[in-house]
């Protein structure tokens, strides 16, 4: 199984949580959970590589520090490098002209196309074209953003997982895909974006399939508000993003924010019960 890691920069990472983190917090937090993402999906025996499809030169050039300790065949492939086109129901099957970049523990990083980032339909489309003439028969799209992800959690899909199929998890806050694994890679084509699980679903149903939708809290939790982050601390699973949460002093800080919180509530809530008692007594 090859597995799909879409990201589209650290820069300009996570713009929902601007107003509690600084840009440098949201660059540092991705980073994290792309580690913790590729942490989990190497330590999964089923799992020959890793293809991260980004179009930006620092997603790259970190990667390139962190290949090494994962032990695992991982390259960067360029979605602005080929436009397969699909309907649908599926792709046509043409071979895509590959742009990738390999890397290995002693290669150097080469420059890469500096084109707009792609969106997350088209870094799937031109992916799974690509495995697909690289002679992949199953590919997984993980998001980047899910740091509890575990072996087990991948293993669970896996487990419900047929030949030809589409096996999925949908995220808790929106109703997305958190999961996509498919055999052949093109079998349907994508829809993300809120409620896309249930549009996956149906079009793997158009293809005659029955999809295996599986839910795990490993697979349910993506980062992109500050009640996400709430939650992440909350499951207090141990991860290299709770530990950057931890040691930034970001945890603490929304701590204290949601503490001021309450106690502003409160007193709004008890100013509000002591204005309608003076009345009644007036």
């Amino acid at each position: 199984m090859q597995v799909v890691v879409p990201v589209k920069s650290f820069k300009n990472a996570k713009n929902r949580l601007a107003s509690v983190l600084t840009a440098g917090q949201r660059s540092d937090l991705m980073k994290h959970m792309l580690d913790d993402v590729l942490t989990a999906i190497a330590a999964t025996a089923e799992v020959e590589g890793i293809t991260v499809v980004t179009s930006d030169a620092g997603v790259v050039e970190w990667l390139g520090k962190i290949t090494p300790r994962l032990k695992i065949p991982l390259r960067v492939f360029d979605p602005d490098a080929s436009q397969p086109e699909f309907n649908q129901t599926g792709f046509n099957q043409q071979k895509p002209n590959s742009a990738d970049i390999k890397i290995s523990n002693d290669a150097k990083l080469a420059p890469i196309n500096s084109k707009p980032e792609a969106g997350l339909c088209h870094a799937y489309s031109t992916a799974a074209a690509d495995l697909l003439a690289r002679g992949a028969s199953t590919m997984l799209l993980l998001p980047a953003d899910i740091p509890l992800v575990t072996k087990a959690d991948i293993q669970a899909l896996l487990a419900e997982h047929t030949y030809p199929g589409v096996s999925l998890a949908a995220a808790g806050s929106d109703g997305g895909t958190n999961a996509l694994l498919v055999s052949p890679p093109t079998i349907i084509a994508p829809a993300f974006g809120d409620n896309s699980c249930q549009r996956h679903i149906a079009y793997a149903r158009e293809q005659g399939l029955q999809p295996a939708v599986v839910n795990t809290p490993g697979l349910s939790l993506d980062i992109d508000t500050v009640k996400d982050i709430r939650a992440l601390l909350a499951a207090g699973r141990e991860c290299a993003t709770l530990r950057y949460l931890r040691e930034s002093g970001i945890a603490a800080e929304l701590k204290k924010k949601a503490e001021d919180g309450y106690l502003q509530s409160t007193k709004r809530q008890q100013s509000g019960v002591q204005n309608q008692t003076n009345r009644q007594v007036g």
